[in-house]
């Protein structure tokens, strides 16, 4: 496979290609949150809470780790940790790392050049602050590496986050803007722009099993689109979840699995201090992705 082609297949594993640098950015983590389509910008939740949002720590100490067996053979992992520091402020910080594995490097003509691979690391640092009841802000710092054959980019991101509680029972709403930031050293003389993305998220629960939630998002380089997701607790140990993402439509190949394409679902199993969750995700022509995550209360 041709150097370009490589990069184009990574890049392209988001389902959300644009012109950006560090797109790796906008593969979602957790399989809860994956299950859910990237949804709940409004309630997010375990120990990478703080990756959709960073006012969304959670308020007890917590870690989460997750695998995700995605397209193009490709394999990423995350690890989180979240603290209180006290009444109404906490801590997270997380590491989400991916390896695409060993590829043939090839020449014009198809020759075989040896080998090579690509790979990215995102170091997360994030806080959160309830000035009031109801009310919370929050702000994230990352710093980003990435390695393309013998080429490798720095870069410097921000995220920020609102998480609001109305007096209506059960709604929350939530904003945030992610990866605002630069390149330090770009993989080649030019600099790409981040995945700068806007999201404004509800989540409502009409019950205390059902949880609704609603993402509007518009990244810098592509449409404007939703995601949506449904999480059902069966329960008090197991939940069942759908999601629903409209750029799915950029996947269609005009087969018969277009009908799942942008859509996810997923299950969790909670017990005690732990909870295990599983989400699958139909990528149509570019193959399944599949998480799973442990969280822990500690």
């Amino acid at each position: 496979m041709h150097l370009l082609s490589c990069v184009l297949v990574i890049l392209a594993i988001t389902g959300n290609t644009g012109t950006t640098g560090f797109d790796f950015l906008r593969i979602t983590p957790t399989a809860r949150e994956a299950a859910l389509a990237g949804s709940p910008v409004a309630r997010p939740a375990g120990a990478l809470a703080f990756y959709y949002n960073p006012a969304g720590i959670n308020s007890s100490n917590s870690a989460q780790f997750t695998y995700i067996n995605h397209v193009a053979g490709t394999h990423l992992g995350s690890i989180g940790y979240t603290q209180p520091i006290d009444a109404g402020r906490a801590i997270g910080v997380g590491v989400f790392y991916l390896n695409s594995g060993t590829m043939k490097r090839t020449n014009e003509i198809g020759e075989e050049l040896g080998t090579f691979g690509v790979s990215y690391a995102n170091v997360n640092l994030s806080g959160s602050l309830q000035p009031r009841p109801g009310l919370n802000l929050g702000l994230g710092i990352a710093g980003l590496y990435g390695t393309m054959d013998t080429f490798f980019s720095l870069a410097l991101a921000s995220n920020i986050g609102l998480l609001y509680q109305p007096p209506l029972p059960g709604l929350n709403l939530g904003f945030t803007i992610t990866n605002l930031g630069f390149q330090l050293k770009p993989f080649s003389s030019a600099r790409d722009p981040m995945p700068l993305e806007f999201n404004l998220g509800a989540s409502w629960e009409p019950i205390p099993e059902i949880n609704l939630n609603l993402n509007l998002n518009q990244p810098i380089d592509n449409r404007f689109n939703f995601r949506a997701g449904v999480e059902g607790w069966v329960n008090q140990y197991l939940a069942l979840r759908l999601g629903y993402n409209s750029l799915g439509s950029d996947l269609m190949g005009g087969g018969g699995s277009d009908a799942l394409a942008g859509f996810a679902t997923g299950i969790g199993i909670r017990y005690d201090r732990f909870q295990l969750d599983y989400s699958f995700t139909p990528m149509v022509i570019l193959g399944t992705s599949h998480r799973i995550s442990l969280g822990i209360n500690l």
